[in-house]
């Protein structure tokens, strides 16, 4: 909704807060909430609101809301489902700024809650007010004592969490109070986000001093590409790290084209999230780990990682590890070699990852000496102690403990010197030793995992890749409605799917690259079209009833001018064959075209980003190579840059096999052109190129299908990041 932006500072960080069902049952949330923000040091005015009672622990009850006399700045309220709106109602004359609504039993519970919680949606946006829940575990802001959870392991610490699940961030509570060095300025459960949704809280974050980064678990988000836009804009300040849940092929939508039902979610989500700046994990163990990383750590400037190790085993584990996220190891200098050879034994191997062999058992400070070596190597943008470090105290002699803390100091100042992003794996993690403590208070990870290192290290290289290209990247706002939607009439005409010989028609209009194409309507005509084509023809029936037409048999290649007519009757009895009931409008005659590299470009309108293009390895087996990149539009030059580089089979693009490489600069035209075309036509809800042939010469589209919604989009949903609820004093009119 229009307006002034929601005081969402008066929610995050209230004055004064209204506990709306107090109780004097201590084994009630009404009781427990008021004892845990008395016993945690919040500072504010505390409200107890109870009709049926006058004190609560030495504070005055109130019947309502509306009768406290000071100024209130957020309720929550502990009271069943059926009396919110009660409760928002009397909230009616009041400065409320927000209301926590802790209540199940809303759209998470059917059709009924559904309409319940719409009503107080409806009152809370009529009254001013904006909601966090329901269905939520409550909020906390850690460091002013502030705790509507009544979670008592809430270390605090630099990481805000927004969380669609109580159990999750109970989880992730305890995993940080059980580690150095890890924890949280704020906490919200989103719940269902009925008002207060994602995006909504990252501004307040991004400039909240106590927060260095954001923490988000993620089941679902109301409004996606909102999120996008308002994480572009702050992520170069303040890194947001997503573990997204239901990643398993079961989330995976049903659609009728290639292109959807390659569109995963985790896949879509991943790829977006990227492009907005954002940090993707897929395991649970991994989020804090990254989180703290990036908020303590500068940014890596490369991939390029130095691993120094204390054993051949982790030297080599951890290369592995490294390797499969994507990150390099690259050889040392001539020059660094010498440095490292110099300090360490003959068996030591100096090349990158480097194995000390036994040179740092009776004195750690070499550790020292050998990291100053690698991270002063210019091909060395990050490094990886792995190993032992830590624990030579506990392992070997307790003498060691003193040299080892002495080491710490200096390991974490030449990181700091040189402004290099430096991570410790440990076997000795768990034993909280003194050297890994000077570590942590130095803001250097030391993890026992040596997946959670190497992730930590990948998260560093990709937030530092992608800020560097923010500005290049996406802004992710669609236009408004237009009126110059020109398929919009086949929705008129009661059809949601154009023929290929639409579909081509469509694009071939706008100026797209496609192969020549006419249509026959009897087998006279297809073998007179055939004779105006030099060399054999490729023949396809077209119907909008019939998408995938080699599953119907409705193709034929190499077709030979002798046998248009006949291949004509075939084609049609075969799809005649398939779906009875399928309207055929004809046969497509085109020439045949040498493959060259077959790619598939697409788009779908995802359910919770929007528009999102598609590109990848096509062909018929495109669902079981599944090489494929995604990206938001409106999409730029770099984001379809980025799109190729994603592709696995970079060796096909580059020409295998002798073949000259594919020409990138027509694959990046065509696919800032799809994102246009779409743009233009907020009607096309899936489109599919399928195949298009790349080569050194250009790119051809040799198959198109487009699918419209029965609604168009009208890509007016996010055209800025205010919120759809009212601000405090506004009204939804």
């Amino acid at each position: 909704m229009a307006g002034a932006p929601t005081d969402i500072e008066r929610i995050m960080a209230p004055d004064a807060v209204a506990v709306v069902g107090a109780s004097t049952d201590e084994t009630k949330r009404g009781h427990q909430a008021i004892v845990t923000l008395q016993e945690g040091g919040y500072e504010g005015d505390i409200y107890p609101v109870n009709p049926n009672a006058e004190e609560i622990r030495g504070l005055d009850v109130y019947p309502a809301v509306s009768a406290i006399p000071g100024r209130v700045d957020l309720a929550l309220i502990v009271t069943p489902a059926h009396i919110v709106p009660s409760v928002l109602e009397d909230c009616a004359e009041t400065d409320l700024a927000g209301a926590v609504v802790i209540a199940v039993g809303f759209s998470e519970a059917g059709e009924n809650g559904e309409q319940l919680e719409a009503e107080i949606v409806s009152l809370a946006r009529e009254h001013g007010i904006r909601l966090i829940g329901p269905n939520t575990s409550g909020m906390i802001n850690v460091h002013r004592g502030l705790n509507l959870v009544g979670a008592d392991t809430v270390p605090e610490g630099s990481l805000a969490l927004l969380c669609q699940s109580g159990n999750m961030a109970i989880s992730l509570f305890t995993e940080a109070a059980t580690r150095e060095g890890v924890g949280f300025s704020h906490y919200v459960g989103v719940g269902n986000e009925a008002d207060l949704q994602f995006h909504e809280y990252l501004p307040f974050l991004d400039a909240d001093p106590e927060t260095d980064a954001i923490v988000c678990y993620v089941e679902g988000m109301s409004d996606g590409r909102a999120f996008l836009q308002a994480a572009r804009d702050i992520v170069p300040e303040t890194p947001i790290v997503v573990l997204k849940s239901g990643r398993s092929d079961v989330g995976k939508r049903s659609a009728s084209s290639h292109t959807g039902s390659l569109a995963g979610d985790a896949a879509v989500t991943d790829a977006v999230l990227e492009q907005a700046g954002v940090v993707s994990v897929e395991r649970s163990d991994e989020l804090l780990s990254v989180a703290n990383a990036l908020s303590s750590l500068p940014r890596a400037d490369s991939p390029n990682v130095g691993i120094l190790a204390d054993g051949g085993g982790h030297a080599t584990l951890a290369a592995d590890a490294c390797s499969e996220r994507g990150l390099s190891i690259p050889r040392l200098t001539d020059q660094t070699q010498e440095r490292l050879q110099a300090v360490l034994p003959d068996a030591a191997s100096v090349v990158n990852p480097v194995d000390v062999a036994g040179g740092t058992d009776n004195d750690q400070s070499v550790f020292v000496d050998c990291a100053a070596a690698i991270i002063a190597d210019p091909n060395v943008d990050a490094l990886m102690l792995t190993g032992l470090f830590g624990g030579y105290g506990v392992r070997f002699a307790e003498q060691y403990t003193d040299v080892e803390i002495e080491a710490a100091r200096e390991l974490a100042s030449l990181a700091a010197d040189h402004d290099t992003p430096l991570v410790v794996q440990s076997a000795y993690e768990g034993f909280d030793t003194e050297p890994h403590a000077v570590l942590r208070e130095q803001g250097i990870p030391v993890v026992e995992s040596l997946d959670v290192a190497t992730a930590s290290l990948s998260a560093l290289a990709t937030y530092g890749d992608r800020v560097a290209v923010a500005d290049q990247s996406s802004d992710f706002q669609l236009p408004a409605a237009t009126t110059d939607d020109t398929l919009a009439d086949t929705i008129g005409n009661g059809r949601t799917q154009l023929s290929e010989f639409e579909a081509k028609r469509a694009l071939a209009d706008d100026g797209f690259p496609v192969t020549p194409f006419d249509l026959a309507t009897s087998a006279d005509e297809a073998a007179a079209l055939a004779a105006d084509i030099d060399g054999p023809v490729a023949m396809k029936v077209v119907s909008p009833d019939i998408v995938h037409k080699s599953d119907a048999g409705g193709v034929a290649l190499n077709v030979g001018l002798d046998a248009a007519a006949a291949t004509y009757e075939d084609l049609c009895s075969a799809a005649a064959e398939y779906d009875p009931d399928a309207s055929l409008d004809g046969v497509l005659i085109s020439p045949m075209r040498d493959a060259g590299v077959e790619l598939i470009i697409g788009v779908v309108d995802d359910d919770q980003f929007g528009p999102v293009v598609m590109c990848g390895l096509g062909g018929v087996f495109v669902e079981v190579l599944e090489d494929i990149a995604f990206r938001a539009l409106p999409l730029t030059e770099a984001d379809a840059r980025a799109m190729l580089d994603d592709i696995e089979a970079q060796e096909l693009l580059d020409g295998a096999r002798g073949n000259p490489p594919v020409d990138r600069d027509a694959v990046v035209d065509l696919l800032v052109a799809v994102s246009t075309f779409v743009q233009a036509n907020p009607s096309v809800t899936e489109l599919d190129l399928n195949p298009v042939f790349a080569d050194a010469d250009g790119v051809e589209i040799v198959d198109a299908a487009i699918t419209l919604d029965e609604q168009p989009q009208q890509h007016t949903k996010n055209e800025d990041t205010e919120s759809a609820a009212p601000s405090q004093g506004e009204t939804d009119d």
